[in-house]
């Protein structure tokens, strides 16, 4: 058996984990992007040092091929001119792009080195890849090292441009930090102003359910009272007397009823202009004329009626029945009118007591009842309302601290616990 086997791997150490309170977070989010700013631009400074140094092997290169001859007269005379030609554009490019670079001391200058650095290299990889034939046929002896130094400058160009992205990200956790802090001040304001808003709400619902017993106890009093009970007495009594008109208006159309075929008929013969309009309310309405006004009017039409049936100028099937109906209702006619005369009196006066006693108190009590319970109602959607805007408030500051420490485990590389204590109501 070898020795160690079968033995347990030993677990390995939990990570520390760093408490701290809210306040502090802010400010170590603060410190720690600023040492991380401070790293990353050493990092570039000293990849730029690196990068001006090739810079300025690119322009001893430049400097070393734009005195060489390259041997032109061993070289046939057609292709001399594009070797000439060649040579002079790569020369200009070195002169225009391989130049030094300023230092580097802030973040924005970081962005502009790695845009220059782009800029010269595709203006010189251009030009090389134009010219590529020429320079490894002619100048051979310069083209590994210039593809060399090109290839480091680029690299050193992405080295650059990750130590901005690292740059940016790091800003952006370290307002995430900030943004989460703030949030759940706010969301502590807005739960805090919602409690206060709805505990002013309770108040003013206990204070309207006070109100309103109060107001009930008003209105039971006065329905109690001598006042209330003979309005009501004179309320039950023109009730009565409409049911009454009610009853005598079928009273006056069933007695009318008998006598309608000679006076419909009555109105094809009449030329009386005033006889047919009165004729037309009575066959409309026969309660509608019976009053002192209209009296001997309509007594009169029925016995123009009369003798018009019984001359043969209106046509009935009993000539004797129609006679009796005419009369039953001319005798009637007087009793209708006393009747209805007394009822139309009875109502109008009973009307106009009832405005004089009208219980304005009890109407304004009444309307003040039904706002207070609206209000009521009002008031308890505002607490509800406010409580779960609260409950909404304190619910959201959980997943706000989940994302101050993950912001500031991901900008420091240490796990921190941030201990919250909820504000007091």
């Amino acid at each position: 058996m070898v020795f160690g086997w079968g033995r347990k791997k030993a677990p390995e150490p939990a990570p520390i984990v760093r408490e701290i309170h809210l306040e502090e977070a802010q400010q170590i989010a603060a410190d720690a992007h600023r040492k991380r700013a401070e790293q990353i631009i050493t990092e570039t400074s000293n990849t730029l040092h690196r990068t001006n140094d090739l810079i300025r092997e690119l322009a001893d290169i430049r400097r070393k091929l734009e005195g060489d001859d390259l041997r032109m007269d061993d070289v046939d005379k057609r292709l001399r001119p594009l070797v000439i030609r060649g040579k002079k554009m790569l020369i200009d490019a070195l002169k225009s792009n391989a130049v030094e670079i300023k230092p580097i001391r802030t973040y924005e200058d970081m962005v502009r080195t790695s845009e220059e650095l782009g800029h010269h290299l595709k203006k010189i990889g251009n030009i090389l890849g134009k010219q590529t034939r020429v320079i490894h046929v002619f100048a051979d002896k310069y083209a590994a090292r210039f593809k060399q130094i090109l290839e480091e400058v680029d690299g050193n160009r992405k080295s650059m441009l990750s130590a901005v992205a690292r740059h940016q990200n790091d800003s952006g956790l370290a307002d995430s930090v900030t943004e989460g802090v703030e949030n759940i001040r706010a969301l502590e304001n807005s739960a805090r102003e919602n409690a206060s808003r709805g505990k002013a709400a309770e108040r003013e619902k206990t204070q309207t359910e006070s109100r309103i017993q109060q107001v009930s106890g008003e209105i039971s009093a006065f329905k109690d009272s001598e006042e209330y009970v003979g309005f009501l007495k004179l309320k039950d009594a023109i009730e009565a007397e409409v049911a009454a008109r009610a009853s005598l208006t079928v009273e006056v159309a069933a007695q009318f009823t008998k006598v309608s075929r000679p006076l419909g008929r009555y109105a094809h013969i009449s030329a009386d202009k005033d006889q047919k309009a009165l004729l037309r309310r009575i066959l409309d309405n026969p309660y509608a004329t019976m009053n002192r006004q209209d009296l001997d009017g309509v007594i009169m039409l029925l016995e123009r009626v009369r003798k018009a049936v019984l001359s043969g100028s209106i046509s009935v099937k009993d000539t004797d029945k129609a006679d009796d109906a005419i009369t039953q209702t001319q005798e009637a006619i007087g009793g209708f009118v006393q009747r209805a005369s007394g009822i139309a009196a009875r109502i109008r006066d009973t009307e106009d007591m009832i405005r004089k006693s009208n219980p304005v108190r009890l109407h304004a009590l009444e309307e003040e009842l039904e706002s207070l319970q609206e209000a009521k109602v009002e008031a308890g959607k505002k607490i509800e309302d406010m409580a779960n805007a609260t409950r909404l408030a304190a619910s959201a500051i959980p997943s706000e601290l989940v994302r101050v420490q993950e912001s500031l485990r991901r900008l420091t590389g240490t796990k921190y616990q941030v201990l919250y204590q909820p504000p007091r109501e």
